[in-house]
């Protein structure tokens, strides 16, 4: 419930909610001190008790506030009251870029456009090279605000308070909370792999690509599309929604928005001096308005190659695009594969796999010939799981029977799309596992099923860990480890 106008935080005195968002809401308070008004955001009150959370939330502050920068909106203070973490910024009286560009594509001319990426990009790469990363790079933070008499609009970044040194090999992520918006992370970043400046560079150039266009970089409404199209789509190509846009602009996109952090841009002057040349034919900002370029950000050791996808690529991506997924934290893949009256299981990385999943088999025989079928539940949803599939092929690779019941039909592909009120088993089976993104999960509960699958006398196991569901519900490269390490142990303590 948000804070009433009056409430006391820090000794700052709230005046009204300027937003909410996913951590939490962000007020306007009047300084304890000084005559003027800041932005105060107070963390949701089931971060602020998680102690992992808190350790890094408050590193992370402290090195936000370091940051001094035209661009950078800043950091003055944080704490805690009532069991709520907060931080207090610089207020900027105006607007942001995704508010502008609700307005119509008047209002987002690109050169404009391009002006606040630039704007934007020169305290990214003030950032980058202190070290630190921004990861939520999105138009909602680019912050519009013109003083009277000023010519042009200034233009900050904020939301730096949940920033990521990169030199820490951990982040707030592992506990559970993704740092990103989906629709602007890099690949790099929704499989949980390392991260380093040039994630923050990607998200710039769909931050980009969304005020050019009107729409983002792979415009699915299944954020399963979204994240498959970051992994595997090629960068899409503005001029195809805008034909005005110069043609030249879709090779700067290829480069910004390339799967391999590698072969993107090194910092965002270099990014935005080819956007320059390719929408005007020259470049328009002279090097003393970015830091000096001698200063270029060195980037590290290039993390590991993306995932490849498996040689029949074009039949599971297919299958894939169907499956809905409304969690979003860190995606982690794998691959299984079942043929004949036998199991063989392979991993794109080497044989490994197989041989875990000959282990899990080995050590629960209780899982031998146990009927099961797998179900997917949100707000608003739900869906079965069907045979054939990945999902269905791994569980009977480690030892189950899946439900007869539910098979594909000619040209269907799983999994199968049903009401919330029809859940009932037709065919009783042994074990149903639920994997649940809806807003009562948590702690393997049933609160919040549905009565079809409560009232049968089935064994259920919950599965509510945000990765290990997204690992199953979307799976390619390494799916199989997730499922080990944290499905089995949940069937294992059901099944008997």
């Amino acid at each position: 419930m948000p804070l009433q106008p009056g409430a006391i935080v820090g000794g700052y005195r709230v005046v009204r909610v300027l937003g909410v968002g996913g951590m939490g809401t962000v007020y306007l308070a009047r300084n304890p001190i000084l005559p003027r008004h800041d932005a105060l955001k107070v963390l949701d009150s089931d971060l602020s008790t998680d102690t992992e959370f808190r350790m890094r939330f408050e590193r992370e502050a402290n090195l936000a506030a370091g940051l001094n920068h035209p661009n950078i909106v800043a950091v003055y203070s944080r704490g805690e009251e009532d069991g709520k973490l907060w931080i207090a910024m610089q207020y900027i009286e105006g607007t942001d870029a995704a508010q502008e560009l609700a307005r119509g594509a008047a209002a987002m001319p690109p050169p404009r456009a391009l002006r606040i990426i630039a704007e934007v990009g020169k305290g990214l790469d003030y950032a980058h090279r202190r070290n630190l990363l921004h990861r939520d790079i999105k138009p909602a933070n680019f912050l519009l605000s013109r003083e009277d008499g000023e010519e042009d609009e200034r233009v900050l970044l904020t939301d730096f308070g949940v920033a990521k040194s990169a030199e820490d090999g951990q982040d707030l992520t592992e506990t559970g909370n993704f740092m990103a918006t989906v629709p602007y992370a890099s690949p790099e970043q929704l499989l949980g792999m390392p991260l380093d400046h040039r994630a923050d560079i990607y998200s710039l150039g769909c931050a980009f690509y969304k005020l050019l266009t009107g729409q983002n970089p792979y415009p699915a409404t299944v954020p399963a599309l979204v994240m498959m199209g970051h992994i595997h789509e090629p960068p899409p190509r503005p001029s195809t929604v805008r034909p005005e846009l110069p043609p030249a602009l879709d090779a700067v996109f290829a480069r910004v928005l390339a799967k391999n952090p590698a072969q993107r841009y090194g910092s965002c002057r270099e990014f935005v001096h080819d956007a320059e040349v390719a929408l005007y034919g020259h470049a328009t900002n002279p090097p003393g308005l970015w830091t000096d370029p001698r200063n270029h950000i060195q980037p590290p050791v290039d993390p590991p190659p993306l995932p490849r996808p498996p040689a029949d690529r074009g039949s599971r991506t297919s299958r894939l695009r169907r499956i809905s997924l409304i969690g979003v934290l860190a995606l982690v893949v794998g691959l299984v594969v079942a043929a004949g009256g036998y199991f063989l299981v392979t991993n794109l990385n080497g044989s490994g796999s197989g041989d875990q999943v000959a282990r899990v088999r080995a050590e629960h025989p209780a899982f031998e010939g146990k009927s099961i079928a797998v179900f997917n539940l949100t707000d608003t949803d739900m869906s079965v799981v069907l045979d054939p599939s990945e999902q269905a092929k791994f569980l009977q690779a480690i030892g189950f029977r899946y439900s007869s019941e539910y098979r594909t039909t000619t040209g269907e592909k799983s999994p199968r799309q049903l009401t919330l009120t029809s859940g009932v088993l037709l065919t009783p089976v042994d074990i149903v596992m639920v994997l649940r993104t809806d807003k009562d999960a948590g702690n393997g509960g049933l609160r919040g099923l549905p009565s079809g699958l409560l009232h049968s006398s089935t064994t259920i196991a919950v599965i509510d860990d945000p990765s290990a569901v997204q690992a199953f519900q979307i799976w390619t490269d390494q799916s199989t480890d997730t499922a080990i390490a944290k499905i089995v142990p949940m069937l294992a303590r059901v099944v008997k």
